[in-house]
C-alpha cells in the first residue's frame, strides 16, 4: 500500500515541467520568469520552444523593420565567421555532415535577415554565435530570426553600433562591481593594467562562445532572456568572485591573469550559484548606481539605460513600433549621442556651415590677390573673411564657455 501512494507521488522534475507547461497554457510571465531563473530553468528545448517566444514578446511590435531587401554592407564577414563555427555538444544535435551545412545556410539566412531588416544595426564577430543558439532551439529559421531580432534590439544593442566602445565601457563597470565585491582581484588586475578584454566574448555572446554544453548554454540563455542587458557583467563578477582564491594564487604578471581568466566559464561546475548571486548584486548595485559609483556613464539611448522603460512597453495585447521608441531612423540609437547631445549636434552642423563660408571667404580674398582684383573687391572679400571668422569664434565660446 505505501509503496502504491509513493508511486502516485509526481516526480519533481515532472513536477516542475508541469509547472512550466502550465505557465506557458495560461501566459503567465511572472511564473515563467520565476521558472528560468531558479534551479534547472525551462528544462528541455521543446519547452524553451513554447516559453522563449512569451519571454521575448513575439510579434508585439509591428513593424519587422526595414522592408528593404537589399543586402547588408556586412553580409561577406558573416558568410566567413559560420563556416568556422562550433557546435556545443548535445546527443539532441546531429553532427552529420549534411546536417551542419543545413544549419549554416539557415544561420546564414538568420542573421542576415536580422541586418537586413535594420541596417543601422552593424554586425560583430560572436553574434552569428548567439544567434546560432536561437536556431538550435526553435530548429527553424523563422522564430530563430524573431528570437534574435528581439535580442538585437533590446539586449546587445550597444554591441551592434559602428564599434564597440560602448560595450567597452560595459566591461569597466564589471571593474566597478570587482572593486566592491574582490578589491583584491581588481587591485592585482588593475595594477598589471590588465583590461577587462578577457570578458568581451562573455558579453558578446552570452558565454556561448566559451561553453560546450549545449545544456549549460540553455540554461544561462533562460536566465539572461528574463534579465536586464547588463546581467551577463554582473555573472561575469560573481564567476570571478567565486574562483578569487585561484586568482590569487597565480603568478602576478599579464599572461597568466589573462589566460586563467578567459578559462572561467568552462571551469564552471554549476550556474546556479551563479545566477542566484548576480541576482543578488544587480538588487545590491543597479545598472545606474553602479555608473555613479565608476564615475562610467552610458550614453543615455543605451539598451541598458533605456531597457527598463522600452521592454515594459511592449505588450504582444498591444502592438508597439520599435521605432517609436527611439527617435532615430535608419540610424543606431547611439549614433547621434555617442559624441554630445542631439543639440550639441546641431550646434556642430552650424559650425560646418561657418567654417564652409569661411573657407569661401578665404578663396575669394586669394583670387582677389592672385588676379590683382580692384581694391575694393580684396577689401571685401577680407571683410567677408574676418566676419565669418568673429562668427566662427563666438560659436565655439557657446560651445565651449
Amino acid at each position: 500500500m505505501e509503496n502504491q501512494v509513493q508511486s502516485r507521488r509526481p516526480k519533481p522534475a515532472a513536477s516542475r515541467k508541469a509547472q512550466i507547461s502550465h505557465a506557458i497554457a495560461t501566459r503567465d510571465l511572472t511564473a515563467l520568469k520565476q521558472l528560468a531563473r531558479t534551479e534547472g530553468g525551462l528544462e528541455t528545448t521543446r519547452l524553451r520552444r513554447q516559453a522563449w517566444p512569451l519571454l521575448l514578446n513575439f510579434r508585439s511590435l509591428t513593424d519587422s523593420g526595414n522592408s528593404r531587401i537589399a543586402k547588408h554592407h556586412e553580409e561577406g564577414q558573416v558568410s566567413l565567421d559560420i563556416p568556422r563555427i562550433n557546435i556545443p555538444q548535445s546527443p539532441e544535435l546531429s553532427r552529420t555532415k549534411q546536417a551542419a551545412m543545413r544549419r549554416q545556410r539557415q544561420l546564414t539566412h538568420v542573421v542576415c535577415s536580422v541586418l537586413r531588416s535594420y541596417p543601422w544595426l552593424s554586425y560583430y564577430q560572436g553574434f552569428h554565435e548567439l544567434s546560432l543558439v536561437f536556431l538550435l532551439v526553435f530548429g527553424s529559421e523563422r522564430p530563430a530570426a524573431e528570437a534574435v531580432r528581439m535580442v538585437a534590439l533590446f539586449f546587445v544593442r550597444d554591441a551592434m553600433a559602428s564599434n564597440l566602445d560602448h560595450v567597452l565601457q560595459q566591461l569597466q563597470l564589471l571593474y566597478v562591481l570587482l572593486k566592491a565585491i574582490s578589491p583584491q582581484v581588481h587591485s592585482i588586475l588593475t595594477d598589471l593594467d590588465v583590461p577587462p578584454f578577457f570578458a568581451i566574448s562573455w558579453v558578446l555572446t552570452w558565454f556561448s562562445h566559451d561553453l560546450s554544453s549545449f545544456v549549460d548554454i540553455c540554461r544561462i540563455y533562460d536566465f539572461l532572456l528574463v534579465s536586464p542587458p547588463l546581467q551577463v557583467v554582473y555573472m561575469a563578477a560573481v564567476m570571478i568572485k567565486q574562483r578569487e582564491g585561484d586568482i590569487l594564487a597565480l603568478e602576478r604578471d599579464f599572461a597568466s591573469l589573462h589566460t586563467a581568466l578567459v578559462r572561467l566559464p568552462a571551469q564552471v561546475n554549476s550556474w546556479q550559484p551563479i545566477i542566484d548571486d548576480s541576482c543578488c548584486l544587480l538588487s545590491e548595485y543597479p545598472p545606474t548606481k553602479l555608473q555613479l559609483m565608476g564615475n562610467c556613464r552610458l550614453p543615455k539611448l543605451s539598451a541598458v539605460n533605456t531597457f527598463e522603460q522600452s521592454w515594459k512597453r511592449l505588450d504582444p495585447a498591444r502592438p508597439l513600433q520599435f521605432t517609436s521608441l527611439v527617435s532615430v531612423k535608419d540610424r543606431h540609437p547611439l549614433a547621434i549621442a555617442s559624441s554630445k547631445s542631439t543639440a550639441a549636434a546641431a550646434d556642430d552642423n552650424r559650425m560646418a556651415q561657418v567654417i564652409d563660408l569661411t573657407s569661401t571667404a578665404q578663396k575669394a580674398r586669394g583670387l582677389a590677390v592672385q588676379y590683382r582684383w580692384p581694391l575694393v573687391v580684396a577689401t571685401a572679400a577680407s571683410v567677408t573673411m574676418l566676419m565669418y571668422a568673429w562668427l566662427l569664434m563666438h560659436q565655439f565660446q557657446q560651445l565651449y564657455p
